[in-house]
């Protein structure tokens, strides 16, 4: 049964709705079948719709538990709701790099999973679990407005410090490079068997862009506009590839410790 989550918070009293943990109850009792059935159920009004407060808590409790077949069911569901109301909230046209503030939003949304329970605000998520419409429209504001604020003062921001904090993705993905180039045994077979179908699992962006980076070694980008590299192959920005990196470490994420 999940725990009653009621404090105060910033913005007021932070309580999840009864219905909310009704449904977290229920959820967490079903095998992955019956839950890939609920989750794919996409009319709210229908009473089978699980509600994205619940997906949060899901993806939260797959993380706590080390289930990552529950992160992989539920997460990617989660992230296409949220890719959903971008493509509404910041359309095409309304700034100049959109696609690119979406993959922002959503690469950044999910490293509050893969740093939750830490940092300054560990309890960050607890919000969505009680109203996610809310704080995500928060969160999605707060990285728009960073953009409006980099295209008012600068004509083009330079990419973070090569020397800088690596990025929260960073030892994932050294760790699953390295299990690309290790020479074969008997246990790394079995393991590399497991990474190729986590791999292909992911969606397409992301998978292509793990596949391009860590397996077969291209850079994310360059400033050599003759190389290839997984943003000329994938038709789309440095930054966009990093995004996607992100969101599929937070689903990889069991293979570092597996490492």
């Amino acid at each position: 049964m999940a725990r009653t989550l009621q404090k105060i918070g910033a913005d007021g009293p932070l309580v999840r709705p009864d219905a909310v943990e009704a449904q977290i109850d229920a959820a967490l009792t079903l095998s992955p079948e019956p839950l890939r059935a609920r989750l794919a159920i996409t009319d709210p009004r229908d009473a089978n719709h699980l509600r994205s407060e619940t997906l949060v808590h899901l993806v939260r409790h797959g993380r706590r538990t080390g289930d990552q077949g529950l992160i992989s069911l539920v997460l990617p569901v989660l992230l296409a709701r949220c890719e959903a109301n971008l493509i509404v909230k910041v359309p095409d046209g309304q700034l100049p790099e959109a696609a690119t503030v979406r993959e922002d939003i959503l690469g950044e949304f999910s490293e509050l999973f893969a740093s939750d329970g830490t940092g300054k605000d560990p309890d960050e998520l607890d919000f969505y679990e009680c109203k996610f419409n809310r704080a995500f429209r928060f969160f999605r504001i707060d990285v728009v407005r960073r953009e409006t604020g980099r295209l008012k003062h600068v004509a083009q921001m330079p990419e973070p410090d090569k020397d800088g904090e690596p990025e929260p993705h960073d030892e994932v993905f050294a760790r699953v490079s390295e299990a690309f180039r290790s020479p074969a045994t008997q246990d790394s077979d079995v393991f590399r068997s497991e990474l190729h179908d986590a791999i292909l699992e992911l969606p397409p962006d992301e998978r292509d862009a793990v596949i391009l980076v860590h397996a077969l070694g291209y850079q994310e980008e360059s400033d050599d506009p003759g190389e290839e590299t997984a943003a000329t192959r994938c038709d789309c920005t440095g930054r966009t590839i990093r995004n996607r990196l992100t969101r599929a470490a937070t689903k990889l994420a069991r293979f570092k410790e597996d490492l």
